[in-house]
């Protein structure tokens, strides 16, 4: 009875140090050395919701740093599944409910404009649950951001098919986005898409001299990736205006 107790000790103390090494690895963008101890993890505890919201993540990064459309949807799917499946197991963790919103709003990306749609609700559903879970997480008031961004700059087409798949349509704003990313930057400076986003909002808002600043803060901040060196250069193209 001793040994399976201090066994099954051992078994969680394992677990913790690869997750404990597996954010290691995902804060510096190591990708593919944090999927690979997340996979090691998932094989002493398939079920357990840290393990899946941390794979839900590891499949968004490699989403994110690629132009390959085939590794882009595997990914996307993988890590939509993976969050669906920690969000079943605690319906009251900050982390599933982030990842599900995000993941959910990638899936609508990739289906069409009609899902898009569709899955916008559910994206600030999730979201907003996050933020109310864990008020502390940048990531959360980003996608807020990116969700009123998107809405606001339906064209004359999508609106209408909005208008066709709901009654009324999610209200959404420039000037919410621009208070969301703000928040983000409040939360964590140093995300160079949050800056980014910022300045691309300021721009919609007609605040070209601030949308000036901000962009250029956004190639201050050091790279760290490939998906940074892909946002400065945007943010680079969008100051060559």
């Amino acid at each position: 009875m001793l040994a399976s107790f201090f066994g099954t000790q051992a078994v969680g103390q394992d677990l913790i140090s690869l997750l404990e090494e597996a954010d290691r690895e995902q804060e510096a963008k190591h990708f593919r050395a944090n999927y690979n101890l997340l996979q090691e993890a998932e094989i002493i505890d398939p079920n357990h919701v840290g393990v899946l919201w941390r794979l839900a993540r590891a499949h968004f990064d490699f989403s994110d740093n690629t132009d390959d459309e085939d590794a882009i949807e595997k990914n996307v799917y993988a890590g939509f599944n993976y969050a669906k499946n920690a969000l079943e197991r605690d319906e009251i963790n900050a982390k599933a409910h982030k990842w599900y919103g995000i993941l959910i709003g990638r899936v609508g990306e990739i289906e069409g404009t009609e899902q898009k749609i569709r899955n916008s609700y559910k994206v600030a559903e999730h979201t907003l649950k996050a933020i109310e879970l864990d008020p502390e997480d940048d990531g959360n008031y980003h996608v807020m951001g990116r969700w009123h961004y998107t809405l606001a700059d339906l064209n004359w087409f999508e609106r209408t098919i909005a208008r066709l798949v709901y009654a009324k349509p999610p209200e959404a704003s420039f000037e919410e986005a621009r208070d969301y990313f703000n928040k983000a930057i409040e939360k964590e400076p140093d995300d160079i898409r949050h800056h980014l986003w910022l300045g691309k909002t300021l721009m919609e808002l007609d605040d070209e001299e601030r949308a000036q600043r901000v962009l250029s803060q956004a190639l201050a901040i050091e790279s760290e990736s490939e998906s940074d060196r892909l946002l400065q250069q945007e943010a680079k193209e969008l100051l060559a205006r």
